[in-house]
């Protein structure tokens, strides 16, 4: 067992002590937000959050019992991912990360310590995309990813799904549930789109479904993990 793994242990051992005190208030106990931390409270209108890449926390609580526990699911985290480094386990780094900063830690770890083969960078490029729900956040890491020089995000489909597209005709139409029709992900299920589309129409009354008829190879790739029937497809500007 090396240093960190020790450390883990204690600091998992100190978590599990911190939640079995749960309401047993200590009025006298000043816990500070880890350094890390601080920079990246978030303060809007609905709250404040604390959004870092390996800690999500809505909404934040300033009593010491929630700080401290902050501190301690981060520093575990932490070190869960540097030992996801040291054991170059690319599935356990990216996961660990927040679902929002998850492309971002896909390109950190290939600029930095892993050098994939083309097979398995595009597997896991396919598992963060299927786990995404921000893609139009992002759009401009996907859109590098997806079409730069060398690209070959068919790679991104399993065996299964190669089958599903190669019996495709050459001409299909795709719908997409949102705001615009700017957005990669489309399907060729309509009423998922309509679902899509309906999902937050009480906030965003805007939404809607948009079709377009495509040649199939213009597809970048057919994806059924999400059980959406999911063709990632960019739009012409």
């Amino acid at each position: 067992m090396n240093s960190n793994q020790k450390k883990l242990k204690v600091l998992r051992k100190q978590l599990s002590s911190h939640w079995a005190n749960m309401g047993r208030d200590n009025i006298d106990e000043w816990v500070k937000l880890h350094a890390d931390l601080q920079s990246h409270i978030d303060d809007q209108p609905s709250g404040k959050s604390i959004h870092h890449p390996l800690l999500v926390a809505f909404p934040f609580h300033d009593h010491w019992f929630s700080i401290r526990e902050y501190n301690l699911r981060y520093e575990i985290k932490k070190l869960q991912k540097e030992e996801a480094i040291r054991t170059k386990d690319i599935r356990e780094y990216i996961f660990l990360h927040e679902r929002p900063y998850r492309v971002h830690a896909l390109l950190d770890a290939y600029l930095h310590w892993w050098n994939p083969e083309e097979p398995d960078w595009w597997k896991t490029v396919a598992n963060v995309w299927i786990d995404s729900e921000n893609i139009f956040q992002n759009i401009s890491y996907w859109k590098s990813i997806l079409t730069e020089q060398f690209s070959c995000p068919h790679l991104m489909m399993d065996e299964k799904d190669k089958k599903i597209f190669n019996e495709l005709p050459a001409w299909i139409n795709i719908y997409r549930g949102g705001y615009d029709d700017k957005g990669f992900s489309w399907t060729l299920d309509k009423e998922k789109a309509e679902w899509f589309s309906n999902r937050f129409k009480f906030l965003h009354p805007e939404m809607k479904v948009f079709e377009k008829r495509i040649s199939k190879f213009d597809a970048l790739a057919y994806l059924r993990g999400r059980d959406e029937a999911e063709i990632i497809y960019i739009p012409e500007e």
